[in-house]
């Protein structure tokens, strides 16, 4: 017993356990769930949401929230086609001045939560709904498309030769791994950690906490808007309900990998996972015939048992520490 609780001390052990059992589910129950279009599907949702969950994670280690990354995923690939697209500004330059205004997001969610000392769920809820308005201003209910293909969309959203993979998901495990050291194997991991599980002894220690919280609050909105790119160069189109309920999902998905709600820890590999598993439910429910409304209620359902059980399995595993 002692070492299956030390087994399920490791984060990404449970989510790991997860997602093969809903992969053998859906196996058993359809015909066709490995299929190369399935995982075209499966791995092009798993990309973006996880891109977007590991921004979320880094955030959600320091202890705060970002419910703007839904409407961050829309803005910065409608301002990048309104640019390149629209009015011909060189692809690059375009997708630069995007993701700049895509960060700049993140700079003024920190500054909000961490100068006027509001809570990030406000913050960024009303940043939330600006940048709803905005999406509304700059597109007005239509959808910009791409017709020819450029190289940056090729880089950001091509496919990966002959293979039913494309670009994201490459871009993903790229993103996975960088974030993965930083958390684990850098100071400022450390620092995050800190300054998510007990921001004042870890600011006694010396530790930049607010500094820590900024930063990431940056990471959360610039990863959302580079995903948010992803799927327009993948597409070759863009709408302003482009990232609807993505905060949600980026938030479902961390808390599946292992990431606390309340600060303190987290796993970059384990939101990975957690992104994955969504991706499955939602491929699977649809090819064995559930209606596709049914996968918020599930999502929803599945959340709350996640974070019980995992609130239990930390009660447990304490004693092994």
């Amino acid at each position: 017993m002692r070492r299956l609780l030390s087994i399920l001390r490791i984060r990404e052990v449970t989510p790991l356990i997860g997602l093969i059992v809903v992969a053998l589910f859906f196996t058993l129950r359809t015909t066709n769930f490995v299929s190369g279009m399935n995982m075209t599907a499966i791995t092009g949702i798993a990309a973006t949401v996880g891109i977007v969950s590991i921004g979320v994670t880094m955030l959600m280690m320091s202890g705060e929230f970002d419910l703007s990354v839904g409407q961050n995923f829309a803005f910065v690939p409608i301002v990048w086609a309104i640019l390149f697209v629209s009015n011909g500004v060189n692809e690059w330059l375009a997708l630069f001045i995007a993701l700049g205004l895509g960060a700049l997001v993140g700079v003024v969610n920190g500054l909000v939560t961490t100068v006027f000392r509001i809570p990030s769920f406000i913050a960024t809820l009303g940043m939330y709904f600006g940048l709803q308005g905005a999406n509304n201003l700059l597109i007005s209910g239509h959808q910009l498309i791409m017709f020819d293909g450029s190289l940056s969309m090729t880089i950001l959203g091509g496919q990966i030769g002959n293979s039913p993979f494309s670009m994201p998901l490459l871009w993903l495990l790229v993103i996975a791994v960088i974030f993965w050291f930083i958390s684990t194997r850098l100071a400022y991991g450390n620092w995050t950690l800190a300054t998510g599980g007990d921001a004042g002894p870890a600011k006694a220690m010396g530790v930049p906490t607010v500094r820590v919280k900024r930063i990431n609050f940056v990471v959360s909105s610039f990863l959302a808007g580079l995903a948010g790119c992803m799927q327009f160069a993948y597409l070759r189109g863009v709408t302003q309900a482009q990232g609807d309920k993505y905060e949600l999902l980026a938030i479902t998905a961390a808390v599946l990998g292992g990431t606390s709600l309340f600060g303190g820890s987290g796993t970059i590999w384990g939101s990975v996972l957690g992104a994955l598993i969504l991706s499955s439910i939602q491929i699977g429910l649809v090819l064995i015939g559930v209606p596709g409304s049914f996968y918020v209620t599930f999502i929803g359902v599945m959340l709350v048992v996640v974070v019980i059980a995992n609130t239990r399995i930390d009660r447990l595993t304490e004693g092994t520490r």
